[in-house]
């Protein structure tokens, strides 16, 4: 095994070297920097930003075709490497006589970090994040130009604009959540990177494939498995989609599984993933970040919201198998890992996987947990080869040295490309902070909305299917959270329920047409149509869509409101709901389904999710007897063709 900048791609190896050699120095600054904190925050995030904008371009230099193009990101990686080491020489001046007087030269290399971020967040993400950036600039400046008391404002001066966007100010490129992926997510990336370079997906796999791989419709359910256990820890849902759906949707495919079905269900599952503890796929930070509330807190508030979500997916899939049974191979397709094989090979990774969540959960601090879990990997890996090659210890060692460096690799990689766009959207964060854009359309919602919470919560919902299209998990967490959540959090919502409740739609804006972009990627590894991909994906995912108004009327449900008992009682009548939910969505329950009963089934789970205790009891018992009536039917024809 070699790792992969190793190898020549398009015959740029001197490109990729580079990029190789910069990903390991800013992996091993930032695990300094997380153990001693050598470096005031200011001059880190300017360091973390300045190694980020070379990665990225460096890797674009290797990519680009033509010498135009290699000449035309060589010269953006000079600018993003002076104007990061200007900011570091710097510092101390920035921050002290020249904070409200910058001088000509502050202006200008804070006009030049904005531009090779813009450059950096297009070459990376595409043109959307970048348009989003330049909006927001624009916006600021021109102000006063803007119609309606919504948008106007006095208007930003050009030095005021740059610094708020960058220096001297460190807002904006150089914020609060280039401080937050400074410290906290670009770690968790290279613990991921980690685990997927030593076998995590294998072990992943293996083990989903030990749980689900002998029952009905199983394939399916170990592509639910495995990728929400990589939904988990991997920030991106696209990056989960192409790691674990080039191997779960083929195998869905081959057992029976119609391919627009087989995507989406891929597609669903990964994209649960993002709000699945302990990670979330890193918007748990942000949300750490952007609250305040206690990181134990917010894990602890979306573990039951997502395992009714995985809860209903699974029995989505079982209920389809049963169904289409005559479409859908019982039969295993695939070996059943042994257990003490799979241990033995991967065992190290379920410790340091153990350390990560422990240290999580003793509320260390993530930054330092993730440090830890990085560690943990390196040194197990290296126990794991000496002792699986004996023989030859040292060839053993070899390879498995090669494994960590592409681990440190692709998360570093991987946490460069997300401090890229972290630092654009930090731009429009500050601008419309700076110029009380999102406060007025708060006010604007709240009128809107008239004092009714529902229709609050309709519009906070369509804003944030909105504002998510086409964007990476953590910027449409960032943007939702700046847009929408403080109008929810006007009438009266807690702070965790509203930012649980407009995360939930920023993520499951992937799964959305027109763009719907988690969709999209699974549609094309199943060779299905996109629009039969994503509108089934729409279906499975229902869950996703109704899950946050059922916790904001059921607050129990994020475990910040009522006693252990009232707890309980709302998850099971949750869990009760779901299994009508999916009788009537799936048409199967003990037997195929009449239209009646599966409306009766749809409206049994409206009357349930509704607060109060009579329409909860109602709506059990309906629900009860509905299935009990099935059962009856099912073991009545049973008897009849056994006699």
């Amino acid at each position: 095994m070699t790792p992969q900048l190793l190898r020549p791609e398009r015959g740029y190896c001197n490109a990729h070297n580079l990029v190789l050699v910069l990903t390991l120095f800013m992996v091993a600054t930032h695990l300094a920097q997380t153990f001693l904190f050598y470096l005031p925050s200011g001059q880190f995030k300017a360091l973390h930003l300045g190694f980020s904008l070379l990665i990225v371009f460096a890797f674009a230099m290797g990519q680009a075709r033509h010498m135009l193009g290699r000449l035309g990101f060589s010269l953006l990686f000079l600018v993003a490497g002076v104007s990061a080491g200007y900011v570091l020489v710097e510092y101390q001046g920035l921050i002290t006589e020249r904070v409200f007087g910058p001088e000509q030269s502050d202006v200008i290399v804070g006009c030049a970090l904005i531009v090779v971020c813009l450059a950096a967040a297009w070459q990376q993400w595409g043109a959307t994040i970048p348009i989003i950036g330049v909006l927001g600039l624009l916006y600021g400046y021109y102000g006063n130009l803007m119609p309606t008391e919504v948008l106007h404002h006095s208007g930003l001066g050009f030095e005021r604009l740059i610094s708020y966007a960058s220096i001297p100010n460190f807002q904006g490129v150089l914020g609060s959540l280039t401080a937050l992926s400074a410290s906290t997510i670009f770690i968790f990336m290279v613990f991921a990177g980690l685990l997927k370079s030593t076998g995590g997906i294998d072990f992943i796999m293996g083990f989903a494939t030990k749980l689900a791989g002998n029952s009905r419709g199983g394939q399916a359910k170990i592509a639910v498995l495995s990728s929400a256990f990589m939904g988990m820890i991997s920030g991106s849902t696209v990056a989960n989609i192409a790691s674990t759906g080039t191997m779960t949707i083929p195998l869905m495919k081959r057992t029976g599984f119609k391919a627009p079905f087989a995507g989406a269900v891929e597609a669903v599952a990964s994209t649960g993933g993002q709000m699945t503890p302990p990670v979330m796929g890193l918007t748990a930070f942000l949300m750490v970040g952007v609250t305040g509330i206690p990181y134990d807190e917010v894990i602890l508030a979306a573990t039951i919201p997502a395992v009714l979500y995985y809860f209903y997916l699974l029995f989505s899939i079982h209920l389809q198998a049963v169904r289409d049974q005559d479409q859908v191979s019982t039969e295993a397709i695939i070996d059943i890992p042994p257990s003490k094989a799979l241990l033995a090979r991967y065992g190290h990774l379920l410790v340091a996987i153990a350390v990560l969540v422990y240290l999580l959960v003793t509320q260390m601090p993530p930054a330092y947990a993730a440090a830890y879990g990085c560690v943990a990997i390196i040194a197990l890996e290296l126990i794991s080869a000496l002792i699986r090659d004996r023989q030859n210890p040292l060839q053993g060692l070899k390879s498995a040295m090669i494994r960590v460096v592409d681990g440190l690799r692709e998360g570093g990689f991987s946490g460069a490309t997300i401090a890229v766009i972290v630092a654009v959207i930090g731009i429009f964060v500050e601008v419309l902070t700076a110029t009380g854009f999102a406060q007025k359309l708060s006010y604007l919602m709240l009128g809107v909305a008239n004092g009714n919470v529902a229709v609050m919560l309709v519009i906070a919902a369509l804003a944030c299917l909105a504002f998510g299209l086409g964007l990476p998990t953590s910027a449409a967490y960032i943007l939702v959270a700046l847009l929408t959540a403080p109008a929810l959090i006007d009438m009266g919502l807690s702070t965790m329920a509203a930012h649980m409740f407009v995360l939930y739609f920023a993520v499951f804006s992937a799964l959305t047409p027109p763009v719907a972009v988690a969709s999209l990627i699974a549609a094309r590894i199943a060779e299905a149509p996109y629009f039969a991909t994503s509108m089934q994906a729409v279906k499975l995912g229902l869950p996703g869509f109704f899950l946050p108004f059922l916790f904001v009327a059921r607050p129990e449900l994020l475990l910040i409101e009522g006693s252990l008992l009232d707890q309980i009682w709302v998850t099971a009548v949750s869990v009760l709901a779901m299994i009508a939910l999916n009788v009537a969505m799936v048409g199967q329950g003990f037997s195929r389904t009449h239209w009646s009963i599966r409306t009766l089934m749809l409206l049994a789970a409206v009357i349930i999710l509704v607060p109060g205790v009579t329409g909860t009891l109602v709506g059990s018992a309906i629900v009860v007897a509905l299935l009990g009536y099935q059962w009856l039917v099912r073991s009545r024809r049973s008897s009849t063709s056994l006699a």
